[in-house]
């Protein structure tokens, strides 16, 4: 080997070194730095002439698991989307309470029952007949505040669904512009490492969102599309740009509908929470509630001398009207022909006068509206029940779907945090192993100093022989 070219060597080491040095600093100081993937020089051997002539930079290479990334990405999704629906279930039944608890429905419905089995046993006293009065203003009220809670629930997950879309759709763009500064880099042979980090940052915000499929052209840019297979990101978005879109209720991507249903067409993330809590879990929680109203309106009507009158409960001072009960629970209301009359809870609320004292027999028409079981039309409850029944049930029911969507939260968490460790590990920082790096990189800077000295000593050695 000549000096000369011992000399090139010396330097290319040097200047990979250089690189290398400056590189494993790179990876130390984002070791905590989310989404960061850890970077290593490739280096391969420089030849010249069929020998070796020493190291040749061949670029920054990113080495990631792609499927690694793809199963981290969706178990995540699926814990954000069961984690979301878990907390909109869990926000309504606080308010719903259990069925045992002060606040809860079953309560209000028990201890109304319960006032007018005292005031039985002493129908003409007025304190037993106002306790039935306020009890059924206190059962109103509780249903009231459930309809009002089961309302706030459901308008907060349209508005965060808004809100998520919104992500989703700056995200996107942000993407698009990130694909063709990428795929130009590409093409110059530019380090795109750091570029490629920022684009699977905000793959993995899109995929909490909503649930994603992937896949990157030979140019370097990357599709995205819902995973059912709409499309979301073909193309370059101009800013601005919608691919996601929430019109009305409806969740479209691509031209398609995609809330209708979203355990086939979403599949995971928070907007499949969202789409979940406004479309499918509050509504049914209100459509219990107001089956549970009409059959309390019904039966105190049917309790009276004129069924198709208003009785006890009315549909906001009317009737019940048996084809318009939605929203029920949240317009019933005490008849207000017993508000300063309470003796009509003895008599009966379309009754003109009192009965006579101790006259027990409307009393035990009004109690029979409790015994008596009857057809109630809402999902996942009974077709025929007592007003109690239906009561603990529904709030039973409610009670379980919560406990349900927590122990499924609890085991996606698991999934999805193993992952993202599995994923942390092959891709992140290990500080530990880059200072053992740092450390090689200096023994192999000090190698090719030497071998600089060493020839220039040699140079030095001919020189003062030609001299």
């Amino acid at each position: 080997m000549s000096i000369q070219t011992a000399l090139n060597a010396a330097l290319s080491g040097l200047r990979a070194t250089q690189q290398q040095a400056a590189l494993t600093s790179h990876n130390i100081s984002n070791a905590t730095t989310a989404g960061f993937v850890r970077k290593e020089l490739a280096l391969s051997t420089s030849v010249t002439a069929g020998h070796g002539s020493g190291v040749r930079v061949d670029g920054v290479a990113r080495r990631v698991d792609e499927l690694l990334i793809r199963d981290a990405r969706f178990e995540q999704s699926r814990f954000t989307a069961q984690e979301t629906r878990a907390s909109a279930l869990a926000d309504y039944a606080a308010v719903l309470g259990q069925p045992q608890d002060e606040r809860s429905v079953a309560t209000a419905v028990a201890k109304l029952q319960q006032a007018f089995d005292r005031l039985h046993g002493m129908p003409d006293d007025g304190a037993a007949q106002a306790a039935v009065v306020d009890r059924a203003q206190a059962l109103v009220r509780n249903l009231h505040g459930a309809a009002e809670a089961a309302t706030a629930v459901r308008m907060d997950a349209r508005n965060r669904l808004s809100a998520s879309v919104d992500q989703v759709n700056r995200a996107l763009v942000r993407i698009s512009e990130l694909n063709g500064t990428i795929a130009t880099q590409q093409a110059k042979g530019a380090d795109t490492s750091d570029l490629l980090d920022e684009r699977d940052r905000l793959l993995d915000t899109v995929s909490e969102e909503i649930g994603i499929r992937t896949y990157t052209r030979d140019n370097g840019q990357v599709v995205v599309m819902t995973r059912n297979g709409e499309t979301l990101l073909d193309r370059e978005l101009a800013p601005g740009a919608q691919p996601l879109q929430l019109i009305g209720t409806d969740l479209v991507a691509g031209g398609t509908i995609l809330s209708a249903n979203p355990d086939r067409d979403i599949q995971s993330g928070r907007i499949m929470g969202y789409v979940q809590a406004a479309t499918q879990d509050m509504p049914r929680a209100l459509a219990q509630l107001d089956a549970l109203a009409a059959g309390i309106v019904k039966r105190f009507q049917d309790a009276e001398d004129n069924p198709a009158a208003a009785g006890l409960f009315t549909d906001a001072g009317a009737a019940l009207d048996p084809l318009a009960t939605a929203g029920l629970a949240g317009r019933i209301a005490v008849n207000a022909a017993v508000q300063g009359n309470a003796w009509r809870v003895q008599s009966g609320v379309q009754a003109a006068t009192p009965l006579p004292p101790g006259d027990q027999t409307q009393i035990k028409a009004f109690i029979g509206a409790f015994t008596a079981t009857g057809p109630f039309s809402a999902p996942d409850m009974p077709g025929t029940a007592t007003l109690g029944d239906y009561a603990t049930t529904m709030v039973s029911t409610q009670q379980g779907y919560r406990t349900t969507a927590e122990a499924d939260m609890k085991t996606r968490r698991i999934s999805a945090d193993a992952l993202q460790s599995a994923r942390l590990n092959r891709d992140g920082v290990n500080i530990d192993d880059e200072m053992q790096k740092l450390l090689l990189i200096e023994q192999s800077y000090g190698a090719s100093a030497q071998v600089i000295q060493a020839a220039g000593r040699m140079i030095d050695t001919l020189l003062s022989i030609r001299g």
